[in-house]
């Protein structure tokens, strides 16, 4: 188990969730180069707008292993490092995100620079290997991101192909024919749409009309849900970020849906439970709460999530997989020997992934990465709410890349 660690005061969080251009305080990160005894990690995110509290997740997931990698102490090649966390906000727009990343690389001297949009990602990986070379530590579950061939790219999150096939598997099993649409309208919530009813289709189910809905915009969610209730479907396909998805589900039964839901892997469990009835979820398969995961450092990120960031939140994903993501990239600067070369630290993930402290496994800690560069876990589980409520877990077996 994770060793027992003294609680930092909220402060060393709460100063990294400002928002803003660029955070200018020394604790978020100054305008200027790193000092010769600091690690940079350069982050572009959402930090305002529509998807700041998304942005914010993820920042905190590197901020809290940030404080941890500190509080342990970080050497490399002989000589003793700060970590210290650069953020932009991006407001989720590619454009800004790949002049941030530039930003981050050239003028705070980051060797790696999280980025968590797929657009803002794809943007950074025309850079990254030629104009400004950086290590992309990339949170998006879009399978595009490791098809570029970008040697330079570390992707976090399961690619959401694993999902379609196990996920479809499980709501047919009763029979089920009728696939609803009710997914998010953006690029990746149209892809994702494709390749469920890709796979609805080859089993000889239905797929009823795609009532898509823009979830950053829509708020009124009753017109979309009487429409795709109208072709009785069996299950509902939906997702988007958790508050939206969960309102979507809470009018569906509102409406008399009684039957099941598959949810993309944006929306999360563990925070729709806060804005519905967690009644409403039962009979659906998504992501795995966080809160379920075994791995040794668990309970203490929960804790200390709750202490140093907020108790009105849980944990989710994003959060955990970043904090084990800036504790991979630290230990394969380690590895390497360096703290600004990025190939080498890339070349030094395989190695590292053995070599991280207990304390960073969350959330089904990566056992590979990839020849492409994704981070992957051998045992990764979905969630099935079932119809009384509980939690049952399915093993989902990962496409060869």
């Amino acid at each position: 188990m994770a060793p027992t660690r003294a609680i930092r005061p909220a402060t060393t969080v709460a100063a990294a969730l400002c928002t803003g251009v660029l955070l200018a305080t020394s604790a978020c990160g100054g305008a200027g180069g790193s000092d010769s005894d600091t690690i940079v990690i350069g982050y572009s995110g959402p930090l305002s707008g529509g998807a700041a509290a998304y942005g914010k997740n993820i920042q905190s997931g590197l901020q809290l292993a940030i404080g941890d990698l500190n509080e342990a102490g970080v050497t490399v090649d002989g000589q003793e490092y700060q970590v210290q966390l650069q953020s932009l906000d991006d407001q989720y727009a590619p454009d800004a995100a790949a002049t941030n990343a530039q930003r981050l690389a050239e003028q705070d001297d980051a060797a790696v620079v999280f980025i968590p949009h797929a657009g803002g990602i794809q943007a950074a990986q025309e850079l990254n290997s030629s104009r400004t070379e950086f290590l992309l530590g990339a949170y998006s579950s879009d399978p595009k991101i490791v098809e570029q061939g970008n040697e330079l790219t570390m992707m976090i999150p399961p690619s959401f192909t694993s999902y379609a096939k196990p996920f479809v598997d499980k709501l047919t099993e009763d029979g089920q024919s009728r696939l609803g649409l009710l997914g998010t309208s953006s690029e990746y919530g149209q892809e994702w749409t494709k390749l469920v009813s890709d796979e609805w289709n080859s089993r000889g189910g239905r797929v009823l009309t795609d009532n898509s809905i823009d979830y950053a915009t829509v708020s009124d969610f009753a017109g979309p849900v009487s429409r795709t209730l109208a072709e009785n479907p069996d299950v509902i396909f939906l997702g988007g970020p958790s508050q939206p998805t969960a309102v979507i589900i809470e009018e569906a039964r509102r409406q008399g849906y009684e039957g099941s839901f598959l949810i993309m892997d944006q929306a999360k469990f563990e925070e729709m439970e806060k804005f519905t009835d967690p009644a409403n979820l039962n009979d659906s398969i998504g992501v795995k709460p966080v809160r379920d995961y075994d791995d040794p450092g668990t309970d203490d990120l929960i804790d200390n999530y709750a202490d140093e960031v907020t108790k009105e939140r849980p944990v989710t994903s994003e959060v955990a997989l970043n904090y084990q993501a800036a504790a991979i990239v630290v230990t394969a600067m380690q590895q390497a020997g360096s703290i600004d070369d990025p190939t080498a630290i890339r070349e030094a993930l395989p190695d590292a992934l053995g070599r991280v402290d207990e304390r960073f496994h969350v959330s089904g800690f990566p056992t590979e990465i990839t020849d492409a560069g994704h981070l992957r876990n051998a045992d990764l589980e979905a969630a099935y709410r079932t119809p009384e409520g509980e939690y049952e877990y399915l093993s989902i077996d990962q496409p060869d890349e």
